[in-house]
C-alpha cells in the first residue's frame, strides 16, 4: 500500500513551540501550535496531540530542532531526548525524523510570492540552488541543491566574523562569555538579547522587549546591527551553496520585523562583497511568510519521497 493512501502525523518540534498536524496526501488538517513548556518531552506532547484529535495516522514525519545523526535524538536548545523507536511505539508503522531546516529545504523550490516577501531587489531571478537560514531559539541553515536535493548541516554554529571595528568589539565581548562566538550567539532570540547587552549594557528578558518597541533608539540600534550580522551570514551561505535561486529567511524573529528589515542595511550589506558584488546582486533574498514552513516541507517530503519508497 502506498504511504499516500494513509494519514501522516507531521510535526515541527522546536525549542519553544511545536506545530502538529495531519496530512492525508492532499490537505493539512488539525493544525495545533503548542507551547513546549507544558510538556516533559516530545513523546508526551505527541501522545497528547494524538489523543486530542482522535484520528489514526499510519506514519509520522518529524522535523526536529536538533542534529539527526542516529536513532537517538538529543535536542540542543531544550533538554528533550527521545528515540525513533519511542515514536514508533505511539502506534506508527513508519517514522521519518529529520532536522527542522532539512524539512524546510524540501519546500524551497516551491515557494512563490504567496509565501514570501522580497527584501531589496535582485537584478536576476533564476532557477538553481536555494538556501535558507532562520533565527529563532537557535539558528538553522540548509539548502536545496538544484537537480540533487537537500543539503543540511549545523551552519548556525559557524564562527561569526566582524566587518568593522565596531563588530569586532561586539564579538570580543561575547567571546568573553561564551569562548566561541558562533553565528547563533547573535542571530537567535537569546542572541538578540546578548547583542543588546553588549551594545548598550542593558539586560532585557525577552526578544520582544526589543522587537516590540522600536520607538526606543537603543532598540533600533540593536536591530540595525542585528540585520547587518544577519546579512553577513546570509551572504556567506549564498556563496558557499551557490544559491543563485535565492536565499530565504525563516524563523520566528524576522517575520515580525519585516518593515524594519526592508528599511535596514540588510540588502546593501548582503551585496557588499567587493569583486563579487555583481554576483550577489543577482541573488534574491526573501522572508518566508508561510506560518508553518517546516510542515510544508514535510508534505513535500512525503509527496516526493515517501510515495515511492517505504520509510526505514
Amino acid at each position: 500500500m502506498s504511504p499516500l493512501n494513509n494519514r501522516w502525523l507531521i510535526a515541527d518540534i522546536g525549542a519553544t513551540t511545536s506545530r502538529c498536524a495531519i496530512y492525508d496526501g492532499n490537505n493539512v488538517q488539525q493544525l495545533q501550535i503548542i507551547n513546549n513548556n507544558g510538556y516533559k518531552g516530545a513523546i508526551e506532547l505527541l501522545d497528547q496531540y494524538i489523543s486530542q484529535i482522535n484520528i489514526n495516522a499510519d506514519g509520522c514525519a518529524l522535523a526536529i530542532a536538533a542534529p539527526v545523526e542516529s536513532e537517538e535524538i538529543q535536542m540542543i536548545n531544550r533538554d528533550w531526548r527521545f528515540s525513533r523507536q519511542k515514536i514508533a511505539n505511539l502506534g506508527f508503522r513508519q517514522v521519518k525524523i529529520l532536522n527542522d531546516f532539512h524539512a524546510i529545504s524540501y519546500a524551497l523550490p516551491h515557494f512563490d510570492d504567496s509565501a514570501r516577501i522580497e527584501v531589496g531587489t535582485a537584478n536576476k531571478y533564476r532557477s538553481g540552488n536555494t538556501a535558507v537560514l532562520g533565527p529563532g531559539s537557535g539558528l538553522g541553515m540548509a539548502a536545496w541543491i538544484h537537480g540533487s536535493g537537500p543539503m543540511c548541516g549545523e551552519g548556525g554554529h559557524i564562527t561569526l566574523s566582524g566587518r568593522n571595528e565596531t563588530e569586532d568589539i561586539i564579538i570580543a565581548i561575547l567571546r568573553k562569555y561564551y569562548g566561541h562566538c558562533s553565528a547563533e550567539r547573535i542571530l537567535s532570540g537569546p542572541g538578540l538579547l546578548a547583542l543588546h547587552e553588549a551594545m548598550h549594557k542593558e539586560r532585557l528578558t525577552a526578544p520582544e522587549d526589543i522587537t516590540g518597541n522600536m520607538k526606543i533608539q537603543a532598540n533600533r540600534e540593536t536591530m540595525d546591527q542585528w540585520f547587518k550580522f544577519l546579512a553577513t551570514v546570509a551572504a556567506e551561505l549564498a556563496l558557499i551553496t551557490g544559491a543563485l535561486g535565492g536565499v530565504y529567511i525563516a524563523g520566528g524573529i524576522v517575520p515580525a520585523v519585516i518593515k524594519q528589515i526592508k528599511n535596514s542595511e540588510f540588502r546593501s550589506r548582503f551585496e557588499d562583497k567587493n569583486r563579487y558584488g555583481g554576483y550577489m546582486q543577482g541573488i534574491p533574498t526573501w522572508i518566508i511568510t508561510d506560518p508553518v514552513p517546516g510542515l510544508t516541507g514535510l508534505t513535500y517530503l512525503i509527496d516526493q519521497k515517501l510515495n515511492s519508497e517505504a520509510l526505514n
